[in-house]
């Protein structure tokens, strides 16, 4: 009798799982954007590199311009404009700079990437 004066009372507890998904949410978008742009990074790092040594083989091969090539090569997300290629050295060689499309704000990435053909 006397242990349910002492007891506190229990208030019912609605809305805390609302509360807890509105405060997991941003942070999962957030994580789930930045895996997709490191993803979309190593994509275009990759790609970029191929074409780079292709381009250094057309140039060495005399069948075309490095842009050219490069351009061909590329996805239509990745381009390279005429100032960003360059053909150095004694061998053939194609130094390009990249720019990663941006998925998250304020998180530019630009890259270069070279290859020398004999």
């Amino acid at each position: 009798m006397f242990g349910h004066r002492n007891r506190p009372q229990r208030r019912p507890e609605r809305g805390t799982s609302t509360l807890e998904v509105v405060g997991v949410v941003p942070l999962v978008v957030i994580v789930i954007m930045l895996l997709a742009q490191v993803a979309l990074s190593l994509y275009a790092i990759t790609t970029a590199q191929t074409a780079v040594r292709q381009a250094a083989r057309a140039e060495s091969q005399g069948s075309g311009t490095a842009t050219t090539v490069l351009n061909d090569s590329l996805p239509g997300w990745l381009e390279v404009g005429p100032g960003d290629v360059q053909t150095f050295g004694p061998g053939h060689g194609v130094r390009a700079r990249f720019n990663v499309p941006d998925l998250v704000p304020f998180f530019d990435l630009s890259f270069t990437r070279e290859s020398v053909m004999p």
